[in-house]
């Protein structure tokens, strides 16, 4: 999605210059803004109120302008695939009806799958996970089970492997945020900000934001960000601020007036 340039001067380097003294990097004839990503990442293990921190240093070629903030995750588990095989349902009937099969004959049949799962999440029990997150049927062969009205016969192979626990949905997922500019010590908030209210949920729906005005960070700055977890999810957190530099400022190694030091005779 391309920014509207009125509505974000940024987005137009020469539309910069027009308005000096505003607090945009501003461009000329020897200058090229180029777009560009820092991106931080947090490892979450479910431990509410756990604070975790990662740093970047911005490169010394040139001054780092954020203009939005965006995340996503990564569930850290892989799914937990379960089922009934053909003897715990129908006591041995080698091809099993799905709609001749009672809602509780087929609860009964999964107990002792899901014991045999193991810990999952956070040491919890098959049975206790798939409780509290829920299951579905596996999307490798729901479209098997469902074909004909749900009266396809399933193989014991289909049915062993029919189910799997669902991970925590992800507009469940919460955390507060932070950022700070380590150098010159400012903080970007007056206390950190709830994920779904700063960001929006992790599902796609309003994933990134624009800031109010765009933030400068000098080369060699060092910019941190600070997460306190609200949830039990275990993964990948990641946080990227989108902007961009502007390559050939007047004494950055881009620049071509750098300064030259003069050779000795």
């Amino acid at each position: 999605m391309q920014p509207n340039a009125r509505a974000f001067p940024w987005a137009n380097p020469r539309a910069m210059r027009a308005q000096p003294g505003q607090d945009f990097a501003e461009t000329s004839d020897e200058q090229r803004a180029i777009p560009f990503d820092y991106t931080f990442r947090f490892d979450l293990i479910g431990e509410p109120d756990r604070l975790v921190r990662s740093l970047v240093t911005v490169s010394v070629e040139a001054s780092f302008v954020a203009v939005s903030i965006g995340y996503g995750l990564v569930p850290k588990l892989t799914p937990v695939i379960f089922g009934p095989g053909t003897k715990d349902i129908n006591g041995g009937d080698s091809a099993p009806i799905l709609r001749e099969i009672s809602i509780g004959e087929l609860l009964d049949a999964l107990v002792a799958p899901l014991a045999q799962t193991g810990d999952t999440l956070k040491g919890e029990t098959g049975p206790e996970a798939a409780l509290k997150g829920g299951i579905k049927l596996n999307p490798q062969f729901a479209e098997l089970a469902l074909s004909s009205g749900g009266q396809t016969a399933l193989s014991d192979d289909v049915l062993r492997n029919l189910f799997q626990v669902v991970n925590a949905p992800s507009d469940e997922i919460q955390f507060l945020y932070a950022l700070f500019d380590e150098g010159s010590g400012r903080e970007f908030q007056s206390e950190p900000l709830l994920n779904i209210a700063g960001l929006g949920i992790s599902n796609g729906d309003r994933p990134f934001r624009y800031f109010a005005r765009p933030i400068i960070f000098d080369p060699l700055s060092t910019i941190r960000m600070d997460v306190i977890e609200k949830s039990d999810f275990q993964g990948e957190l990641h946080v990227s601020l989108h902007g961009y530099k502007v390559l050939g400022s007047p004494g950055s190694p881009t620049g071509r007036n750098s300064y030259v030091r003069p050779r000795r005779r």
